[in-house]
């Protein structure tokens, strides 16, 4: 049987581990894996393949479509009239929204690349179904974030 745990990496971890050991639980059954963080930032353009379901074009379509209007409505009172007022208002409001999406999607994502409540260690303890509920209350109390147990498969008889 194992148990698995993700952490942070702090003292809790340690702490963990060391009670692990005192708890009757030898080093070679307590395996810690550190997880690499994330360097490189995300795509902000989607693929045909591969979409978070965020679009940067529908602010831009909105605004777009009240400058145009705008454009449209105060084009008689300027001399390059309303045609060209809607026009010079649709890519004005068009590239004003996309700009205003493209910067905050920019923050958003580098937030939450930033961030710092994500898992970063996975403990996995193999142990006894007797030592199972005492690992999981060390595990608990030195808080950990998440805990699975995994029960081995038993053996295909032929």
């Amino acid at each position: 049987m194992y148990v698995v745990a993700s952490f942070q990496f702090s003292d809790g971890l340690e702490t963990a581990v060391a009670e692990l050991e005192n708890s009757g639980v030898e080093k070679r059954e307590i395996l810690v894996i550190p997880l690499d963080k994330r360097t490189e930032n995300p795509n902000m353009f989607d693929t045909i393949y591969s979409s978070d379901g965020k679009s940067l074009v529908d602010f831009a379509a909105v605004l777009g479509c009240i400058f145009m209007l705008l454009g449209g409505v105060y084009g008689f009172l300027l001399p390059v009239g309303p045609i060209f007022g809607a026009l010079i208002g649709l890519v004005g409001g068009f590239s004003s929204g996309f700009a205003c999406d493209y910067f905050y999607t920019k923050r958003k994502h580098r937030a939450l690349l930033h961030k710092t409540n994500l898992t970063e260690v996975f403990l996995l303890v193999q142990c006894t179904q007797e030592q199972e509920e005492k690992i999981k209350t060390i595990l608990w109390n030195q808080f950990a974030l998440g805990i699975a147990t995994i029960s081995p498969m038993p053996p295909k008889v032929l």
